[in-house]
């Protein structure tokens, strides 16, 4: 298993803090290098699709939301994109873990290099584009109600609950991408039907009591669902799901750094 003081060095890089947010900031960049807008894609991207998802759902399929079917078509929009939010952090993250290390072959015969870091600048490049989504949902919300409560306060906890999953998973998958090729294609496959086993397009209170306990165990359940308590209902949420839940995730990241750590030992030999 990893030792304490290795385990530190993945969960708190504190030493690599300066090359974290300068790789972060490039990824970031990158995303829009050569466009003619630019980083103002970070606000248009979310705000078109909110746009078009209300056009969709709405005036063409004249879909209800279970439960408010009165609801008019900004709530309606901002519920879909509160799930969608949390689906496209995840697939975000997921999507690029498995190539982190096979795109930076360079870097792995670097001894000296810190290749856990690459997993943080994943996980913090897709929370930016998050938070920026996050804003739209906010706004959005403050126009439906005219006004924002104070539930918006535990926000933060929001991301204490995701970011050490979604680090374990970057560790994890990123080691094993490296002997599994075919991986990165595998995660994409698996993305398409969580996104609709995920209440995305749904609450999770529509679904049969039986589907209700077993979706439990669907990792963006519980994110999808405090967000909309804290943003959308103005509610606070039940802490013990969300302690257990933090207990997993934490315990996801512990595996995932160990089996980065262990692997990592032959990704010169591989690549």
């Amino acid at each position: 298993m990893l030792p304490v003081k290795w385990f530190w060095q993945y969960a708190l890089p504190i030493q690599h803090l300066n090359l974290i947010i300068q790789l972060t900031k490039r990824s970031i960049q990158q995303r829009f290098k050569g466009s003619i807008l630019g980083v103002a894609w970070v606000f248009i991207t979310p705000i078109l699709m909110l746009s078009v998802y209300t056009f969709v759902f709405k005036s063409v399929l004249k879909a209800k939301w279970p439960g408010n079917e009165d609801a008019n078509n900004i709530e309606f929009a901002l519920q879909i994109f509160s799930g969608l939010l949390i689906f496209n952090l995840f697939a975000e993250v997921l999507s690029r873990a498995a190539s982190l290390i096979t795109e930076q072959p360079n870097m792995v015969k670097k001894v000296i290099f810190p290749l856990p870091i690459f997993a943080w600048v994943n996980v913090l490049s897709a929370l930016f584009f998050a938070l920026v989504s996050l804003a739209v949902l906010i706004v959005g919300a403050f126009f439906m109600r005219s006004e924002l409560t104070v539930h918006l306060l535990a926000l933060p906890f929001l991301l204490v609950l995701v970011t050490p999953l979604l680090l374990g998973l970057s560790w994890g998958l990123s080691a094993l991408g490296v002997y599994l090729r075919d991986l990165t294609q595998v995660v994409t496959l698996v993305l398409t039907p969580l996104m609709f086993l995920s209440p995305i397009f749904y609450p999770t209170s529509a679904l049969p009591e039986l589907i209700q306990q077993l979706i439990v165990v669907n990792p963006l359940v519980l994110p999808i669902e405090l967000l909309r308590d804290l943003v959308m209902t103005g509610q606070w949420p039940n802490w013990l799901p969300l302690l257990a839940y933090f207990l997993v995730s934490s315990v996801v990241m512990l595996v995932g750094a160990a089996g980065f750590h262990k692997l990592k030992k032959g990704f010169a030999d591989v690549l």
